[in-house]
């Protein structure tokens, strides 16, 4: 058993999922999309960056689900955000149809606890994980191989989550041989998340609860963990939920999207930034020219069509026109701020 579900995996809407699975085979999103990974520095450990604008961590790190890969464009928009600013790493880490709590895992702000079979490593053979304090690397959109590297009891360690149509199944591969004892509820630490602590990070969560009633208490808990984690004087930005092609206003859906974006930019100020339908001057900075249809969305408070993916097939993901939206209110926010 994992987070307290069954192995079998729960997959809704079977359908809708096809046309998901379709897409993203022919959209080639990726697990992890980065140009820039440090190694662990024990100097930096020692003596920590200052918050000096020439000393501080440059790299941007941008951290949720498919949204944030870029899904239904071509690129990150990520890289969209960092060809902005000259000689900044970046890192743009998101699985497909994962929600906010999983999200706030691999960013580090939730601890992850785990047990494994016999409570010991097995020289470098990959070890059965019978016991996830979350499913991290768990999404119901594909059978995909996850994977993530970190410690455990003082090993360096993959931990690996594979599925099929039977279940899907987590295991922990040493780096080297080791047969240590790893007491259950072990505390497994990650090691991108630590290492990107220093980071500017932008946090994009919630898209994958909605529709929950526990949707918006899990959101703002997930970031709150996540903002917590970040060092000191944390720089940060989250963005709002986005609406799907088919929440228009008026909807179910849409009510709840609102409510909690509301609360979002409430909760965190000038961190927030909208994730509303582009204004007249938004779209005239990119030059471009609603249509007729567009101009329906539009009035119905939703991203035009023409900036999202094939609508027949995707209801949820932007093209490339809307993630340059998105990518530009971030860049703004970053300049005001001068992250």
């Amino acid at each position: 058993m994992i987070e307290g579900h069954p192995t079998k995996l729960h997959i809704s809407n079977t359908e809708n999922l096809l046309s998901r699975r379709q897409f993203f085979r022919n959209s080639g999103a990726a697990i992890l999309t980065t140009t820039f990974l440090s190694s662990c520095n024990v100097i930096d450990d020692i003596f920590p960056k200052s918050d000096k604008s020439e000393d501080r961590d440059k790299t941007l790190a941008f951290f949720g689900d498919s949204l944030t890969i870029g899904a239904g464009g071509t690129v990150p928009y990520g890289s969209i955000v960092a060809a902005a600013f000259e000689g900044r790493p970046i890192v743009s880490d998101g699985i497909v149809g994962q929600i906010a709590s999983r999200i706030a895992v691999r960013q580090g702000g939730v601890p992850l606890k785990i047990t494994i079979e016999g409570n010991k490593l097995n020289g470098i053979q990959p070890v059965r994980i019978t016991k996830l304090s979350s499913s991290f690397l768990s999404t119901p959109s594909n059978y995909d191989e996850y994977s993530r590297t970190g410690s455990v009891a003082g090993v360096r360690c993959t931990i690996r989550r594979t599925a099929n149509a039977n279940g899907e199944m987590y295991t922990i591969t040493p780096a080297t041989v080791s047969v240590i004892g790893v007491p259950a509820d072990s505390e497994f630490l990650l090691e991108d998340a630590a290492r990107l602590k220093t980071a500017t990070q932008i946090l994009w969560y919630g898209r994958n609860d909605i529709g929950e009633t526990s949707a918006e208490e899990e959101i703002i808990s997930s970031l709150d963990s996540s903002i917590a984690y970040i060092t000191a004087p944390a720089r940060y930005i989250v963005l709002g939920v986005l609406t799907d092609a088919k929440e228009n206003k008026g909807t179910e859906n849409y009510n709840q999207v609102i409510a909690i974006n509301a609360r979002l930019a409430t909760k965190y100020g000038e961190s927030f930034v909208e994730t509303t339908p582009p204004t007249e001057s938004e779209m005239a900075a990119i030059s471009y020219s609603p249509t007729s249809d567009d101009l329906g969305d539009l009035e119905n408070l939703n991203f035009p069509r023409g900036m999202r993916a094939d609508i027949t097939t995707d209801d949820i993901h932007l093209n490339d026109k809307g993630y340059k939206i998105i990518a530009n209110r971030v860049i703004e926010k970053m300049k005001v701020f001068k992250y």
